[in-house]
């Protein structure tokens, strides 16, 4: 699974992208402080959506399942619906994927967080990945519109909450997921032309079928390790979360195991 995004840029960029897509006229509505965004607290997020237009809308990470009625369960369980596997979408009818497949829209970002379990490392090594030769990218997602229950007022709203697309890793990916019980996962990565056409209104299942069987190539992968990402520890003055992090030799370098053995000395 993905559970850690990152957007170290400006809204505006997403103009550039995606011409004449609607933005809000304060540019104070949209979330700040997107260095780093973990879904483990259902955060709110600039998403592009077809909506009739192309538009940037707020909307919270993690769908509301609308089968279950307990509006508190419906809440708690939002945690479980921050990723689709994209195996599941047009081949699983049973499952939610499938009943929401046509809700479209992509996650502006400038990278995405994983982990990799390292020998001799206590705590597992994250690393940034994004798309070589890109400032930023875009990862397909489908969202929700739902009608929910104010706990505290009884007051009724609609609310908007999305999920993003998983797939099979590339060997790189697999590489890097490679521990947990979500292992050798990754987004599912679309080159620029396939980003736009995600958001169209014409695209069959048949296409969307096409768009989950396309791999992004290893090569077309970049990383760098970074510092804790998750840890209440302060990090290091002057480190952000995106930042390369030199963990020294033990770290392997992207198709090792595991670091080559020091040579001793012939001095």
């Amino acid at each position: 699974m993905c559970r850690d995004i990152s957007f170290h840029s400006e809204i505006q960029i997403v103009t550039q992208d995606f011409k004449g897509i609607q933005l809000a006229p304060d540019p104070s509505h949209y979330p700040t402080d997107m260095v780093h965004v973990t879904c483990e607290v259902l955060p709110t997020y600039p998403i592009v959506v077809n909506r009739k237009a192309l538009a940037l809308a707020n909307m919270g990470w993690g769908v509301i399942n609308t089968w279950i009625e307990d509006p508190r369960e419906r809440q708690s369980q939002r945690s479980n619906m921050v990723n689709a596997r994209s195996e599941r979408i047009i081949d699983d009818k049973k499952s939610y994927w499938y009943r929401i497949r046509h809700n479209r829209c992509l996650i502006p970002t400038t990278g995405i967080y994983e982990h990799r379990e390292v020998k001799g490392f206590k705590n597992k090594i994250p690393y940034h990945i994004s798309l070589e030769g890109r400032k930023q990218f875009y990862v397909p997602a489908l969202y929700q519109v739902s009608q929910e229950v104010d706990q505290y007022t009884g007051d009724l709203y609609n609310t908007a909450t999305f999920t993003m697309i998983t797939r099979h890793a590339n060997d790189k990916m697999q590489w890097i997921h490679n521990s947990g019980d979500n292992k050798h996962r990754m987004p599912l990565f679309l080159t620029p032309e396939m980003e736009q056409a995600w958001v169209l209104d014409d695209l069959s299942d048949d296409d969307m079928d096409e768009f989950f069987h396309f791999e992004m190539p290893s090569e077309a992968i970049a990383h760098r390790a970074v510092y804790s990402i998750r840890s209440r520890k302060p990090k290091p003055e002057g480190i952000i979360a995106d930042a390369y992090y030199d963990w020294g030799k033990k770290l392997p370098v992207y198709g090792q195991e595991e670091p080559p053995p020091e040579q001793a000395s012939l001095f």
